[in-house]
């Protein structure tokens, strides 16, 4: 039996209402390797937030320490991190391999020297340019740590390293039913920050005279900013809403009957789980061509793919236009489809989900993966 430690984040809890895209994750993967862990002879072990809801044993340090919880200031967090960390590997003779599910995965490394078993670590965030050297030099230096990357795109800034796999992420495809019909607005879901785009989902709504709806995760730090150039600019309050904080499973109609799914994304994005949510509704993607989004949107058959400026062509898509007149030109082009093409369209996303973006075919990838480390016997 191959005996697995998934490390996840002791700041969040994972359950099924988690909204954060890794903590999405980590719970999807272990509900599913779990379905298939008998027949695989894989043990598993979460060390997670002490308030997370699983379906196997999970470890935590003697405070939850969920970032719902007040009476730890937010710089304190990162001690209970740090012994969740310490807490896992401390116990490297239970386990064979050990899987970090914690942003780039930079913060397990420093305990990396005291471990000879495999550290699998997926990389969840995109390591920020001015990082690159140094993280670099950390990443090569250990012989028993491999990576996993979300997209091809998440590779460019760390080239040469020990990569054992691209596996995209994966959703439960009964869950996000698809619908033919579709409907009439524009649909948007994310962060409320800036690299998320909400500022210019409400510009091209104004532009091309279509309703929008916004489901926004609020984050305090940024609630001025979307305030003064988000919720202020929008011309016509009847047509387009914002929701807050909405749970993640009642986007689902919301997905069924957009027209579209639009995603203004500013920076590189390793993976976005709002566009495989959508597409697997039926929904098509505009986007901007940054970061996965040219492997995920396939450009004119799951929706149209637009270059973010002309300083900044990352491809040779339909839309010839960039940026704000490329969004609101893809845009009309999908609401002038015809209805026999808009629903050739949306047929099409449910196929490249049911091909490309199953949770099977992640949980049956990241299997492959820890059977092949498992058998790793020369660390």
């Amino acid at each position: 039996m191959i005996k697995l430690a998934i490390v996840a984040s002791n700041n969040v809890s994972i359950r099924d209402c988690a909204k954060k895209g890794t903590e999405i994750f980590v719970n999807i993967l272990i509900k599913n390797l779990h379905k298939k862990a008998k027949k695989d002879n894989i043990g598993i072990t979460a060390f997670a937030s002490g308030d997370s809801v699983l379906p196997v044993g999970i470890e935590k340090v003697n405070h939850t320490a969920s970032s719902k919880d007040k009476t730890i200031p937010d710089e304190k967090h990162i001690i209970f991190e740090l012994a969740l960390l310490s807490n896992a590997f401390s116990r490297q003779n239970e386990f064979d391999i050990f899987h970090i599910n914690i942003g780039d995965g930079d913060i397990a490394l420093p305990f990396i020297p005291f471990v000879k078993k495999p550290v699998l670590i997926t990389f969840h965030n995109t390591v920020e340019a001015k990082y690159v050297k140094k993280y670099f030099s950390l990443y090569k230096k250990f012989k028993n740590v491999s990576f996993i990357s979300a997209s091809n795109a998440q590779r460019k800034l760390l080239p040469g390293i020990n990569y054992a796999a691209t596996i995209y992420h994966g959703i439960d495809i009964k869950k996000w039913k698809f619908s033919e019909t579709g409907g009439e607005n524009i649909n948007w879901a994310g962060r409320a920050i800036p690299e998320k785009g909400p500022d210019e989902v409400i510009e091209v709504s104004n532009r091309a005279n279509r309703k929008a709806k916004l489901f926004a995760i609020s984050k305090s730090e940024h609630k001025n900013w979307f305030q003064s150039e988000v919720v202020k600019k929008i011309r016509n309050i009847s047509d387009t809403r914002i929701y807050y904080n909405t749970e993640r499973s009642k986007l689902l109609p919301h997905y069924q009957t957009s027209r579209l799914f639009l995603l203004p994304i500013k920076f590189e994005e390793a993976f976005g789980l709002v566009v495989i949510e959508s597409i697997a509704c039926g929904t098509p993607v505009v986007a901007y061509a940054r970061g996965s989004i040219p492997e995920v949107v396939e450009d004119g058959v799951t929706g149209l793919i637009v270059n973010p400026s002309k300083t900044d062509i990352r491809g040779k898509w339909i839309i010839k236009k960039t940026g704000i007149e490329g969004l609101c030109e893809a845009v009309n082009r999908i609401y002038s489809l015809s209805e026999s093409k808009y629903l050739k369209m949306r047929l099409s996303c449910r196929r490249a989900v049911e091909k490309k973006f199953t949770v099977e075919r992640m949980v049956d990838d990241y299997i492959n993966i820890y059977k092949k480390l498992g058998s790793n016997t020369n660390l």
